[in-house]
């Protein structure tokens, strides 16, 4: 288990995240066509795999903790903005290598010192895009410059997370996490942490794992399907509070 070792911030504040548009139907290609930026996208296909948002417990999974089914939305939503300022944005942003991040830091930016050791089979990260959204279901971009990793939200541009790059034997470590001080919820001061860990595990290392939720999130179906896409999109397969 990764040790957590020491914590400077003060007061806690819910993340904005950006809103979405979600629906399941069957569409045509010639209603497709008609589609224009702001229009909700639903996604239409008789043979999909259909999946119960639901309670899995630590004793029927491999991954032995209590998870939450998050594949209904991860795997069969599409999603899309009412804001065309947002949606420019994000394909503005599909040409940046993520240079203009270097020497820049979180807003708020507060130092925090952690334990995180990741196998990557002897390999070390080259410098530049490691991670590059591809489609709106994606919703980060994350980068390596001069052994620090920046960790970019894909319709924004904004600068959520910044970290160090230590390489190891088996891979690399990271011991030092940038954040904004309000994020961190002085009820569950180890939840930003555990986010690093697992965009690391899930876009760079390309695991398949659950990813955190803030114990301040409601335990309702609702809410944990639109935490998860909203956070890790086509990611998030899976979701637990431990």
């Amino acid at each position: 288990m990764n040790l957590f070792k020491r914590l400077f911030s003060s007061k806690a504040k819910k993340e904005n995240t950006e809103k979405i548009t979600l629906s399941t139907t069957t569409i045509s290609k010639s209603e497709l066509d008609k589609l224009k930026v702001g229009d909700t996208i639903t996604l239409g296909n008789d043979n999909k795999v259909t999946y119960e948002s639901k309670w899995i417990k630590a004793s029927d999974n491999s991954y032995q903790k209590d998870i939450f089914d998050c594949r209904e939305y991860a795997i069969n939503m599409l999603s899309s903005t009412q804001n065309s300022e947002i949606a420019n944005k994000f394909l503005e942003l599909r040409k940046s290598d993520g240079k203009e991040y270097i020497g820049q830091f979180p807003n708020n930016g507060t130092k925090c010192e952690v334990e995180l050791n990741f196998n990557n089979n002897r390999e070390q990260l080259s410098d530049g895009i490691i991670f590059k959204a591809q489609t709106m279901e994606e919703k980060w971009d994350i980068y390596k410059y001069a052994n620090f990793l920046f960790f970019i939200r894909s319709w924004t541009g904004d600068l959520v997370y910044f970290s160090n790059y230590i390489p190891t034997e088996e891979g690399f470590k990271v011991d030092l996490i940038v954040l904004d001080a309000n994020k961190i919820d002085q009820k569950d001061p180890f939840f930003e942490f555990k986010v690093v860990e697992f965009l690391i595990h899930s876009h760079i290392l390309n695991y398949k794992l659950p990813h955190p939720l803030p114990k301040s999130l409601e335990n309702k179906v609702d809410n944990i399907l639109g935490y998860s896409f909203s956070m890790f999109g086509n990611r998030g397969h899976y979701a637990s509070y431990e």
